[in-house]
């Protein structure tokens, strides 16, 4: 009776995987605040990830055997996911002429993520219409999400900036190479730590939205839009703590488009 029972609450799910890959953009310290190719076109990497998606219902056995609002709404997706960019110094105090926007023209640098998470969707058409395939002229399924991920960052930092000194050259650890509110070397008590390219873990917050396309009897596309909010500002290894500049932490907007295959 109990296996029986195992049997049929495992039978009012389904499962589905894909991947998924896209074009990111990264607003970090790299880069003037409102500064458009800054915060959108400049500092852009790439991302690919791997999903797997919960269901509630069975829908495509069980299309004819309505469940709830909320089996036929909502579904889980996990994700492992890739990101990288290279990112460089945009807006006006890159721009000007002299020592100050030579130093942030020769600041460059990279930063690695991989990201493991899940988020809720929500779609606006009942999940069982759409992946049954019951309703020819149903083609689109759009959703909205939200979620949370541990993301694990490995920054790097490069200058070519020339001070005179061959000893510093190719160094930016030196002092006066980077720009002033990112060089350790000017606080006697001790490094603020306002630059350094060491790895580590955070967490970051989502918010995401979709649709998808029916593709086959058995698959979708989709193309989704989604901002993630780090909880450190460490992620593209600068983080000038007394400038009111620096005080949001890094987050980018990943674009991207996927295909997911129906399991059962």
């Amino acid at each position: 009776m109990i296996a029986s029972l195992n049997l049929n609450a495992q039978s009012e799910k389904s499962h589905e995987i894909g991947i998924i890959s896209g074009s990111a953009s990264f607003t970090t310290d790299y880069g003037a605040r409102n500064n458009f190719k800054a915060n959108v076109g400049g500092n852009v990497g790439i991302g690919i990830g791997i999903v797997y998606y919960l269901n509630f219902t069975d829908y495509r056995y069980r299309w004819n055997q309505r469940t709830g609002y909320f089996a036929e709404h909502f579904r889980v997706r996990a994700e492992l996911s890739y990101m990288s960019a290279k990112l460089e110094h945009f807006g006006k105090y890159a721009e000007e002429p002299g020592e100050w926007g030579d130093r942030l023209r020769a600041h460059t640098g990279k930063t690695y993520l991989v990201n493991l998470g899940a988020q809720m969707e929500f779609h606006w058409v009942d999940i069982v219409d759409f992946g049954s395939r019951r309703i020819p002229d149903l083609h689109w399924s759009p959703y909205i999400s939200a979620g949370a991920f541990v993301d694990f960052y490995d920054p790097s930092i490069n200058s070519t900036y020339d001070t005179g000194d061959p000893d510093t050259a190719g160094d930016w650890t030196a002092p006066g190479v980077l720009y002033p509110k990112w060089d350790n070397n000017l606080y006697p008590d001790g490094s603020p730590d306002a630059s350094r390219d060491t790895p580590g873990i955070t967490m970051s917050a989502t918010l995401g939205i979709g649709t998808r396309y029916k593709f086959g009897e058995y698959s979708d596309l989709l193309i989704e839009s989604r901002w993630q909010y780090f909880f450190s500002n460490y992620v593209d290894g600068l983080h000038a703590k007394d400038d009111p500049a620096n005080k949001y932490n890094d987050w980018l907007l990943w674009v991207h488009v996927g295909y997911v295959y129906y399991l059962n």
